[in-house]
């Protein structure tokens, strides 16, 4: 005989199933828990067992003031990155027109160009030990530090969060390069190299997994200790240089990574 559900589960669930349905949309507030322990549904310590659930679910927030309401959740990231990669790649060689209305995050999200907002804040740095030895270069060697995040108009909340490292002396040869108020940039970080002579032609990428500091929760809109997904990403140059390299924060409840692995075929008798 299975175990009864907890009168608390019972209630969550059944929030989660109007939620779902859309009895309750992104932003609306769910009932007082007075008001529900006057209609029955348990005591002030089911009730509140039952929010604290679905809150820590991620499908509710509760604050000091406004009660307990529906999360308002950005879009999916979906990221096909064999595709994805092959498709910025080819966009740096397009005409301006078709670089200025498209870009990776809104292939990733289906947002249009105009739901999509671009923030950049640029810094010169010395290279750490370890970004020293991603690009073979001297410790203290100057980098060009560019820290990205893209919102829907008006949000506060980040898709994601990107740090992005060029070689300082590599980049000045384009000054425009070094300017965050161009951005975003038309092409992306392929047609920028491109404009001072590099072509990528490699791109090596490592996932792993942890939780979200605090910080990043907050600025990606997810529940404390929530998973997050970093992805390094190591761009090559045809020369054999690494130009660019990249650390990703995704937001583990709204990322979607798709692979699709071609394999050699076994050889015919």
């Amino acid at each position: 005989m299975s175990p009864k559900t907890p009168k608390w589960r019972e209630l969550a669930d059944r929030l989660a199933a109007e939620i779902a349905s859309g009895v309750y949309q992104p932003g609306d507030p769910l009932p007082h828990i007075r008001t529900l322990v006057a209609e029955g549904y348990g005591s002030k310590t089911t009730v509140s067992a039952a929010y604290t659930a679905l809150e820590t679910e991620g499908l509710v927030t509760t604050s000091r003031g406004h009660g307990t309401t529906v999360r308002r959740r950005p879009p999916q990231n979906i990221r096909r990155h064999q595709e994805r990669y092959n498709w910025e790649k080819k966009l740096a060689q397009s005409p301006i027109g078709e670089r200025s209305n498209n870009g990776v995050v809104e292939k990733d999200t289906g947002l249009d160009h105009d739901q999509v907002e671009c923030h950049a804040v640029f810094n010169a740095e010395p290279a750490s030990s370890e970004m020293a030895t991603r690009f073979g270069v001297e410790v203290g060697t100057l980098m060009l530090h560019r820290h990205y995040w893209h919102s829907t108009p008006g949000d506060s909340v980040a898709l994601s969060l990107i740090d992005s490292y060029l070689v300082h002396a590599v980049a000045a040869r384009n000054p425009d390069l070094l300017d965050s108020e161009r951005e975003p940039w038309p092409g992306g970080t392929h047609h920028q190299l491109s404009t001072i002579g590099i072509e990528i032609d490699r791109i090596d990428d490592a996932i792993r997994t942890r939780v979200a500091t605090a910080a990043e929760a907050k600025k990606l809109g997810i529940p404390p200790n929530s998973a997050v997904l970093l992805l390094d990403k190591i761009s090559t140059s045809t020369s054999g240089d690494v130009v660019e390299y990249s650390h990703v924060v995704l937001p583990g409840e709204r990322t979607e990574l798709q692979y699709a692995v071609p394999l050699e075929r076994w050889a015919t008798a």
